[in-house]
C-alpha cells in the first residue's frame, strides 16, 4: 500500500474484482475520454490468477478514498519494445468522485513508485487533445509536453489525436519524500 493525504494505492485483491468489473462496465459513469471496455467478471478473475494485475510489463493498482472506498484506478504498460519505460493510464470510476485531487496525487505517488522498482528512464501520458482535465493533471505533476501524435486511433469512424506528455527519471520525485509530506 502507498498512502498520501486523499488516497491510498492498493493491489487489487479478489474481494475487490466483482467492483471494479461493475465500475469499469458502468457505461453512464466511464467519462467521455476512457474507452469503453467491456470486462467480464470469469475473464477478470482469470487474469488475476495469473498475475495479480502487476508483473514486470504492466499492471494496476486500485485508488482508494482514505475511508476504503475503490474511486479508481491506475495502470502502467509497455507501448513499445524501444522504449526504457512505461506509459500510465488512470481513472476515476465515478463523477462524483472527479475533481478532488485523487488523480494527481495517486499520479506523484504511482511514478515515484515506478522509477523506485523499476530500471526505466521514462513515464509517459498520453490523452486525448482535448482533455483539458487529464493535461492538467499531467502538468499539476510535472510532466513534460513532448507533441501530439495525429490519428493515433479511431472511436466511431473519428480520428482521434493524443498528446503525449513525460517525466524522466532525474525529474520524478522520490517516494518517501512524497509521503514524508504527507505525514
Amino acid at each position: 500500500m502507498i498512502q498520501g493525504k486523499l488516497i491510498e494505492l492498493r493491489l487489487m485483491k479478489e474481494e475487490n474484482i466483482s467492483e471494479f468489473v461493475q465500475l469499469t462496465n458502468d457505461t453512464s459513469q466511464v467519462g467521455q475520454y476512457f474507452p469503453y471496455i467491456v470486462r467480464t467478471l470469469p475473464d477478470t478473475i482469470k487474469q488475476y490468477h495469473e498475475h495479480g494485475f502487476f508483473s514486470s510489463d504492466g499492471g494496476r493498482m486500485m485508488i482508494f478514498d482514505l475511508k476504503g472506498n475503490l474511486v479508481g484506478a491506475i495502470s502502467y504498460f509497455r507501448n513499445a519494445h524501444y522504449v526504457n519505460g512505461f506509459e500510465i493510464g488512470y481513472q476515476i470510476f465515478r463523477e462524483e468522485n472527479r475533481g478532488k485531487g485523487y488523480t494527481s496525487e495517486a499520479l506523484k505517488l504511482f511514478s515515484a513508485f515506478l522509477f523506485e522498482h523499476y530500471p526505466i528512464n521514462r513515464l509517459q501520458i498520453c490523452m486525448e487533445e482535448d482533455n483539458l482535465a487529464s493535461e492538467a493533471v499531467a502538468k499539476k505533476c510535472h510532466f513534460e509536453y513532448e507533441g501530439l501524435m495525429r490519428n493515433a486511433w479511431t472511436v466511431s469512424g473519428k480520428k482521434i489525436s493524443n498528446l503525449v506528455y513525460s517525466m524522466i527519471r532525474e525529474e520524478a520525485p522520490r517516494l518517501k519524500d512524497l509521503q514524508k509530506n504527507n505525514c
